[in-house]
Order: structure tokens, then sequence, then C-alpha cells
């Protein structure tokens, strides 16, 4: 299947002196609560960072005192203020001041297994010279270990780690389409500092592909295809503020440039499927009925399949099941309830309008 990760053993890492050092990036605003643990995932890597640099975004929160108490760190830790206001301008910040080849990009709130950038650094020794981009494996859960801790949470991360699976795919294939800004890495060389539109508060991750794909460069985008690798982000607490997040991502992807035509080809295409399955339900009920029954089928069948990569499962339960189901069930009706309101509900991105 494409999308999985490489069969490789899951043993002690083997650390090479050889291996690149990484510089973490982490533009921050009130997160007093979640940047410490993240900080003390980055000190017990095996691998440990060359520097880190925070930059904080007018945080009200105790943010910098909160990291201050959590040291100190076994790395060089740097804190600046943003220059602008919003991720993109942190982010291009932070990346001109790194002292070292590739930047690290997750989000204050993503959890890390200890191996992890170990992982990350052999993918960019295996792969570096023929790409500046590389996408990291990201899930939902709320540590680096263990499985989603609820239904709700589970039904998250099974949803987004179908999208995963579809991204993955879509640059193994030599045709990037989307990223997620909780888990990438960049030459820093290459990042695309005036190309992120910041008129729109979110939206650097695609925005930085896409300025890749129009310069022709969609090949030099990567897979980091190992496990441990992998980066665990925060799921939504609420269904309002999931509703949120997703109507944010559907007003920023109309701004999306003409080069990610990629991904607005599987928007469509989605959209056609569900609206063609309604009127189908209209035309001829039994018609209908098997339509959504063969469908239901064949996404429990694929996301049951990511759920297995990502590590949602811990064991086999019927809990699982249950949830593949509601989820093929359910999620026709969230699609169709997220576009119906994104005219009309204003969503905020840390206290600021999405779009």
């Amino acid at each position: 299947m494409r999308g999985a990760f490489q069969k490789a053993p899951l043993g002690t890492l083997d650390i090479e002196t050889a291996l690149p050092p990484l510089g973490v990036v982490l533009p921050v605003r009130n997160e007093a609560e979640t940047l410490p643990k993240l900080m003390g995932d980055l000190a017990k890597q095996t691998h440990l960072p060359l520097q880190v640099i925070v930059i904080d975004d007018r945080s009200d929160d105790g943010t910098l005192e909160a990291l201050e108490d959590a040291g100190p760190f076994p790395f060089q830790v740097t804190t600046m203020s943003n220059p602008g206001q919003g991720k993109k301008a942190g982010l291009s910040a932070g990346i001109l001041q790194l002292n070292c080849d590739w930047a690290i990009g997750v989000d204050a709130d993503t959890r890390l297994k200890p191996e992890a950038l170990a992982a990350m650094a052999r993918g960019i020794k295996n792969q570096g010279k023929e790409k500046d981009m590389f996408l990291l494996p990201l899930r939902i859960a709320l540590d680096a270990s263990s499985a989603p801790v609820n239904l709700f949470h589970l039904l998250q991360g099974l949803d987004f780690a179908a999208m995963q699976g579809w991204a993955v795919s879509s640059v193994q294939r030599g045709q990037p389409a989307m990223a997620s800004g909780g888990g990438w890495v960049w030459r820093a060389k290459a990042f695309p500092h005036n190309r992120l539109h910041p008129e729109i508060p979110s939206g650097d991750d695609v925005f930085a592909l896409a300025a890749l794909i129009q310069d022709e460069k969609g090949h030099r985008v990567g897979w980091i295809d190992d496990p441990r690798a992998m980066v665990s982000a925060a799921p939504m607490l609420n269904f309002g503020a999931l509703l949120d997040q997703r109507i944010r991502w559907g007003a920023k992807s109309t701004q999306y440039p003409r080069s990610l035509k990629a991904a607005r080809r599987v928007a469509l295409a989605v959209a056609a499927v569900h609206l063609c399955g309604l009127v189908l339900m209209f035309i001829h009920l039994g018609y209908g009925i098997a339509f959504w029954l063969t469908k239901s089928i064949a996404d429990v069948l694929y996301t049951r399949q990511m759920a297995k990569q990502y590590g949602l499962f811990e064991k086999r339960t019927l809990a699982n099941g249950f949830a593949l189901l509601i989820l093929a069930l359910a999620h026709p009706f969230f699609i169709a309830t997220t576009l119906l309101l994104m005219p009309f509900r204003k969503v905020r991105w840390k206290g600021r309008p999405a779009t």
C-alpha cells in the first residue's frame, strides 16, 4: 500500500556520529502548558538538536517563564520575539537564525519519541542530496507512545491518518499535494521566506510546499518513512473546536495557489462522490444504500490499515471496529456540515481571524 512505512526493524537505532546536525524552530503563542513537555522530549533525544529556537508571538500566559522553569537543557536554546504577527513570520525569523543546514518544524503541542530526531537525521543523510523538504509521519494522540485515550480522540486520529496516507502517497508518486506544519523538515537555505502569504494567519505548510511545486521542484519533496520519526499532535478537545479547525482548513484552501492542483482535484472528487451518493438515495433508495455500504466498507478497510501504520490501535478490540464504523458513517455528514457552516461561522486561530 502506498503511504505505508518500510518494514524496518524497530530495535535500538544505531546512532552514527556522521548524522547531520538539526535545528528545531518553534514559533509559539500561549503554550505555557505544552511547550515544556515538548522541550522535555527534545532533551531525551538520542540525537540531540544542535539548537532550539523559540520565537514568542506576544504570549500572555507565561510561556517564556514556563520554558525557563523547565530548563536547563542539553542543547542551545535561543528565544526571540516574533518580528511580525503569526506563525509564518516566526518560522522565517527562526530559520534565518539557524547555525545548521536542516530545520525541524513541529508545533508546540506535539510529542516525540526519544529516537525521533535520530530517525529524521538518518532519513536526511540517506536522501538529503536530492531533497529540500521532507514530510514526517504525523498522528493525532496526546503523547508519543500511546494510542488515543478515548473515542473522540480516536476518531480524529483515524480521520487524520487517512489524510496522511493520501499525502504520503502523493509524495511517493512525485506529485506532492499536501503538507502539515505539525511536522516537517526543511533545508534552511531552500525555505521560501517571501512566499508564505503572511496575510493569512495559518498555512505555512502548504504555501511553502506550493513554492517548491511552482518552481518545478516537487520532486525535491521527500518522505521520512521511519515510524520512529513519528510526531504526535494533540487532538481537539471538543466537537466545536474540531469543527472550527476544519472550517479554518477549508477557508485556507480557498487561497491555495494553482500549483496545488492535485489537492484541488482530490477535494473536488471527494465532494462529487458524496454528492452522487446523496442524489442516488433520492433516485433509487436501494441503489443508494448499496452505494453507501460499499463506500463505507472501502473506507473502513483503508482507514484500518492506516491506523495500524500510525499506532492508533494498541490492541485488537471491538471498540476499534466500532470507531472505524462510526467514522465511515459520520464522515460524510461532518464534511457536509463543515461546508455548510464555512460561509457563516467565523473562526479564530491563536486569537486571530482564520482568513
